[in-house]
């Protein structure tokens, strides 16, 4: 997979290369003006990446409503608009591994249900976009920036149908193969749905979460299934049970996909400190770990709420503790959706009694000193 997506990469950046020396020949540039024209192309590039990631993100939505499914919420980096009820707002957050999503609620009572259509939207609509600028490039226009832009588009269709990691193509190619997964994928919408619109974690019947018992624990909709079982017990502050749950998908961690690598390491430590095991090994294995250190430098409500697990519990600076959970407090007005706003805070609450626990016995420490 990586040798391919080299020689792509070879191709395209030779294509770019001899459209420059062509036309830069003809203009007889000279070497500065070169350089500058190789830095505006690198600068195109950047930004009609972000402009395909959002043509992608749209080209699921269309196919999505054409096909019944209803509007959660669309994602381009870190900026989304979320749909709860009939009402919209636009936050911020980020899911590692990912520059954009467009989630959608599948349609009610039809069979058998449409996935096909919403999952190829994107990589469709990049294609689309791609030959229509290659066209016009070669019949009406001529421009080294309208080529970038549409061989950068097909390059994002191709990324998106070859299947790799989790992206489209891999989980049509999962879907098409496996119909309990086709199950998990509907469901796992489906939840995402209630989630937002008011439905939290302590609420989840566990009993009716699919399981795919031909595939591991680590397998995508698996591991879903685990951690929204995690996320209950968190909630109800059952630290040691949700620590038992992990514990599996903790052992294989690196069979996960990226995202959910993160979710485990970041609630598997939690549970340590909140349950007091003094486990430096663990500590430090996370700590260290090179993923989940990229992960704790980005500005969101769980990087806060973890924060503020370990200066109280690791680190044992109770004022910077405090800090974090009101960054945390701040930050819980944009979390993508209600389960993930009442899980935190309920959270936070408990972390800010041990602050103050931490705090009143100081004082009291103090006093008999």
């Amino acid at each position: 997979m990586k040798k391919f997506f080299f020689i792509l990469i070879i191709l395209v950046s030779a294509g770019i290369g001899g459209w420059t020396g062509y036309h830069s020949s003809e203009v007889n540039s000279d070497l500065t003006e070169l350089w500058f024209q190789l830095g505006f192309i690198l600068i195109a590039i950047g930004l009609f990446s972000i402009v395909h990631i959002i043509i992608h993100e749209l080209g699921h939505l269309i196919a999505a409503k054409l096909t019944g499914y209803r509007f959660l919420y669309f994602r381009v980096m870190r900026w989304a608009l979320v749909k709860e009820q009939s009402k919209f707002r636009i936050t911020r957050f980020s899911i590692a591994g990912t520059a954009g999503q467009c989630l959608m609620i599948p349609p009610s009572n039809v069979e058998p249900m449409p996935y096909k259509l919403y999952l190829w939207g994107g990589a469709l609509a990049n294609f689309v976009v791609g030959l229509i600028g290659i066209v016009l490039n070669g019949f009406v226009f001529d421009s080294l920036y309208l080529y970038i832009f549409s061989i950068t588009s097909l390059i994002f269709c191709i990324i998106n149908i070859y299947p790799f990691s989790f992206n489209d193509g891999n989980t049509v190619k999962h879907l098409n193969r496996d119909p309990v997964k086709r199950q998990q994928f509907f469901q796992q919408l489906e939840l995402a749905g209630s989630f937002t619109i008011g439905k939290e974690f302590e609420a989840v019947d566990t009993q009716t979460l699919i399981e795919n018992p031909n595939e591991p624990i680590t397998e995508q909709y698996n591991a879903f299934v685990t951690l929204a079982k995690v996320y209950r017990e968190l909630e109800r502050e059952n630290f040691g049970h949700a620590l038992e749950i992990l514990e599996p998908l903790w052992q294989q961690r690196n069979d996960l996909v990226k995202p959910y690598q993160i979710e485990v390491m970041r609630e598997y430590l939690f549970c340590h400190l909140t349950l007091g095991l003094h486990e430096t090994s663990i500590q430090d294995e996370i700590l260290q770990d090179k993923l989940f250190r990229e992960y704790l430098k980005t500005k969101q409500l769980e990087t806060y709420r973890m924060q503020a697990a370990i200066s109280l519990w690791v680190e044992y600076d109770l004022n910077q503790a405090q800090e974090w959970i009101s960054k945390a407090r701040d930050s819980l007005k944009q979390s993508p959706t209600y389960a993930d706003k009442a899980l935190n805070t309920k959270l936070l609450n408990f972390i800010s009694l041990k602050v103050k626990q931490e705090k009143a016995e100081k004082i009291t420490m103090n006093g008999i000193e």
